[in-house]
């Protein structure tokens, strides 16, 4: 059986709840990101990643699983694009934040390779 990451949690209210797992192609194909690298007011339903960021980097994204050297870029990228969403930004700030976002998906690829070039040489 191929290695599951844990994507969301669901919490009942008299018990333990549940957690949901995805394997390496079942990331790629829902673009599912991680739970470990949600945001902490999120609620712990699946997070797709956002349509910004291209499939093929989701698809390299998806066999590094919860590899630490995502988080941060992950944790950037979801706070940009949250900022494009801003309504009170005027047309400069919201163009700028739109920027910020293709530059955090442009770090989020230099992670993920650095990440892949790790396993590589672990393997």
């Amino acid at each position: 059986m191929p290695p599951l990451t844990v994507v969301a949690v669901h919490h009942a209210g008299s018990g333990g709840g549940w957690t949901h797992r995805a394997c390496a192609s079942c990331l790629a194909r829902e673009r599912l990101i991680p739970l470990t690298f949600h945001p902490l007011r999120h609620d712990g339903t699946r997070l797709p990643y956002p349509e910004i960021v291209p499939g093929e980097l989701v698809a390299t994204l998806a066999p590094l699983g919860e590899s630490p050297v995502l988080a941060a870029p992950i944790g950037r990228l979801l706070a940009a694009v949250a900022r494009t969403r801003d309504r009170t930004l005027d047309a400069d700030q919201r163009h700028a934040a739109h920027d910020e976002a293709r530059a955090t998906v442009a770090q989020l690829r230099k992670a993920a390779r650095r990440a892949s070039h790790a396993v590589r040489e672990a393997r």
